[in-house]
């Protein structure tokens, strides 16, 4: 185990050299002071000799300097030791972990990707609608009315602004109107005629009946009141603003 070895120094090291440092300073590779001649009984210790050195050659004395050793088989055996079982216990944890941090990492993606996917078309939304220059918008039931005349159906809406009912919608009558249709439209345009002075061209009308000689489908489908309902003789129920009869 790696903790075997906290402090451990081999008794013989083998310090890693260049072959050709190796080869050139072969001979002086291992320095014996203690064959010098006239110092044997002089330089016994480290310090002796340190001192001896300092004494003799111009040298420094460098401190925490780090150089390369050769591994012993007692810290091979341990390393190797620790090793496997890292492999055996820690490897497949480290590996479930990390799968999972990748999915979870891909999730956030994703959802990051959705987001400014969204925000993108929340953008492309608001840009169209401004290129447009149009928005949808509900009318109040109670201030919106709907009548037939040339042909088209008329969606008229009160404009507290203008403080009167502007023209807010129209499409065209689907052909196959019934004859209740049509004299509504009749009434509608002779009014138009009276209380505002506005005249329309009357309407071509279709046949009553189709050329299988049936009453055309639609005749229950009107978007409007009646023509009961539309005049019912009382002006105290319409809205400001709407013109009296």
């Amino acid at each position: 185990m790696i903790g075997n070895l906290n402090g451990y120094v081999p008794e013989v090291i083998d310090f890693v050299l260049d072959d050709v440092v190796k080869e050139k300073f072969s001979e002086i590779s291992t320095l014996d002071f203690s064959k010098i001649k006239g110092q044997e009984s002089k330089l016994k210790s480290v310090d002796d000799i340190i001192k001896f050195v300092a004494e003799n050659f111009t040298a420094t004395f460098p401190e925490n300097e780090t150089v390369m050793r050769k591994l012993d088989g007692f810290e091979i055996n341990n390393i190797r030791e620790e090793y496997c079982l890292l492999q055996e216990n820690e490897v497949p944890i480290r590996k479930q972990h990390l799968e999972e941090t990748l999915e979870e990492i891909k999730n956030m993606k994703k959802k990051a990707e959705q987001a400014y996917d969204s925000i993108l078309a929340e953008v492309a939304k608001y840009a169209a609608q401004v290129k447009e220059g149009t928005q949808e918008m509900r009318l109040k039931s109670t201030e919106t009315f709907c009548i037939a005349l040339a042909g088209y159906y008329l969606f008229f809406t009160w404009d507290k602004h203008q403080k009167a009912f502007v023209l807010a919608k129209a499409f065209k009558i689907p052909k196959g109107g019934v004859k209740e249709l049509w004299a509504t439209e009749d009434k509608n345009r002779q009014r138009v005629k009276e209380l505002f002075g506005v005249e329309f061209p009357e309407t071509e009308k279709p046949n009553e009946k189709n050329a299988d000689g049936e009453k055309p489908e639609g005749d229950d489908d009107l978007p409007f009141a009646d023509e009961n309902e539309l005049d019912d003789g009382d002006d105290d129920d319409l809205p400001d603003g709407y013109p009296e009869k």
